[in-house]
């Protein structure tokens, strides 16, 4: 769903002065951030999930069955279910900057301290590192170690880490990717999809919290309906469904370009 932000800021001819993200955020923002378009990270997207069926035999090649299994390292260490390295492994071939230091545009990425529990930021050295921790969701992937620190999800401190922009940017920008689900007697979740939509839901509340006392310049949130947190493989209906933000994002930076002129 971020890629309809980055292809609009494209559009609009608009380069972001600096960028903040955790978890999937700061996947998305260390892609941007190290050079590519929204549109190339899209099509990044659409690759890693268009099957390619042999001739003839409607069957995934092995390319595919690689490509997939390249992703999942279970880990036999009771704290996460994978080792989330075949995850930075991969986008290692697609962000070609290793540090910080070398990116186009400045990029923030949060990953939350499970000894204090306090938010660390990232905005210097090793820049998959930083990743890697940031998307270490509890419970899926194992913890970082990281300075004598053990490092989670940075959303489980701050989900929407745009206030690290507000000092300096003049105008901000905050994307929201939470989801909707469908919950009544007829659908009821399994225990994983329990756990899940528990964090979710206390991101949730963490983010209305924040909006309500310190809102950015823009927020925007897309009804993504029924789109599980590790639903990557769903990626024409996340943009199917975030498609709208597009036009609300740019209504909304008309406004606020024209009061300020």
């Amino acid at each position: 769903a971020h890629i309809q932000v980055l292809e609009t800021l494209d559009e609009l001819g608009i380069r972001p002065h600096a960028i903040a993200g955790t978890s999937i955020g700061s996947v998305m923002g260390a892609l941007y951030a190290s050079g590519l378009s929204g549109a190339e990270i899209r099509q990044l997207i659409y690759e890693w999930n268009t099957p390619r069926p042999q001739k003839g035999l409607g069957i995934l090649d092995r390319h595919d069955l690689r490509r997939w299994a390249a992703l999942f390292d279970p880990s036999f260490d009771r704290s996460g279910l994978l080792k989330g390295e075949k995850i930075i492994t991969f986008l290692s071939d697609y962000i070609s900057c290793k540090t910080f230091e070398e990116l186009q545009i400045p990029l923030y990425v949060t990953a939350t301290n499970y000894g204090d529990a306090s938010e660390l930021i990232f905005s210097s050295g090793d820049l998959l590192t930083a990743v890697r921790a940031s998307i270490a969701i509890p419970g899926v992937f194992t913890p970082v170690a990281h300075q004598g620190k053990l490092l989670l999800d940075g959303g489980v401190a701050n989900p929407l880490p745009y206030d690290l922009l507000q000092s300096e940017c003049d105008l901000v920008i905050a994307m929201d990717v939470g989801g909707i689900r469908q919950a009544d007697e007829k659908h009821r979740p399994a225990f994983f999809d329990a756990v899940m939509a528990s964090f979710e839901i206390m991101e949730a509340s963490m983010i209305r919290r924040a909006i309500a006392l310190n809102p950015p310049h823009i927020y925007l949130r897309p009804e993504l309906r029924n789109i599980g947190l590790l639903e990557f493989n769903k990626a024409d209906q996340i943009l199917e469904q975030s498609e709208s933000i597009r036009h609300e994002l740019k209504q909304k930076l008309a406004v606020i370009l024209k009061t300020t002129r």
